[in-house]
């Protein structure tokens, strides 16, 4: 049996292939001691180590973070767009909130940790695990996709597609709900609608390429737009604005919504005035 299939589960801190075959690449499932592949079959004797390979905190990035929600597991934070979520980079939100969180009394993780992530260029709300359960228990419910997250976003044009986009990326299934909030006139763009989207599966921009397949990309999206109607050193205007799950330890229902940044509706209003100061005969 290859290793990969062997430790789904083996470990608490890896409950599916996904995650074992991560910790095998960075070599913290070992054989024996000896780094291997994802690729190992398994031999009787075999002796399988879990190696803990982060030894220090990470420094301090300096920025103010907002904290959404706290208790003694889990920490609900805003993310400003431009700032990746975790990585090696200095300037993460994983380094930023260092210091920022409430300490955890109950089996604490060694620092507190997001477990999922936002592009960069996406602002919103990001979950962050201070406990050792906490973080198993979530990163559990990622894979079982039972965290609802919804964002808020400017689409360029009038939206006229489904209600439900079922269009596959990269080969994979994918699916994304529309609802529409608001459409208004736009000088620049002829009209600008104002939506919340759910990612129902979760590819890589998934909601960027599903905007963008329909006819109408995100407002300020340069790999996706339209050339010509992407607004410059404005920002993406998409926004996680919701999450609903169940805590990982006491399980009641956790749900927190938070407004779209204050550009969101400032842009809408001032493209709808400019569209009636130069259409109004």
């Amino acid at each position: 049996m290859r290793i990969e299939s062997y430790c789904r589960g083996l470990f608490e801190e890896l409950p599916s292939n996904k995650s074992v075959k991560k910790a095998v690449a960075k070599g913290i499932i070992r054989v024996g001691g000896e780094c291997i592949s994802s690729a190992y079959f398994l031999c009787e004797g075999d002796e399988i180590e879990l190696w803990d390979l982060e030894e220090s905190k990470p420094p301090h990035y300096q920025m103010d973070i907002e904290v959404v929600y706290e208790d003694d597991h889990l920490a609900v934070v805003f993310k400003p767009a431009g700032l990746i979520t975790s990585g090696n980079l200095f300037r993460t939100l994983e380094h930023a909130i260092q210091g920022q969180l409430k300490p955890c009394k109950i089996n604490p993780l060694k620092w507190p940790k997001p477990v999922h992530r936002l592009d960069s260029v996406t602002s919103g709300l990001v979950i962050i695990a201070k406990s050792v359960p906490a973080r198993i228990e979530l990163g559990r419910m990622l894979e079982r996709k039972e965290l609802t997250k919804k964002y808020l976003a400017l689409l360029t044009g009038k939206y006229k597609g489904p209600q439900v986009v079922d269009s596959p990326i990269d080969q994979k299934a994918s699916m994304s709900n529309v609802e529409i909030l608001l459409v208004k006139e736009s000088l620049n763009n002829g009209y600008i609608s104002k939506v919340h989207l759910e990612p129902v599966s979760g590819r890589t921009h998934q909601l960027r390429i599903h905007m963008a397949q329909q006819g109408n990309p995100i407002i300020g999206d340069k790999e996706y737009g339209q050339k010509g109607d992407v607004l410059l050193h404005k920002g993406l205007f998409l926004c996680a604005t919701s999450l609903r799950f169940f805590h990982p330890v006491s399980g009641k229902v956790i749900h927190i919504e938070i407004d779209a940044p204050p550009k969101f509706d400032k842009l809408m209003e001032r493209e709808y005035q400019r569209y009636l100061k130069y259409n109004v005969k």
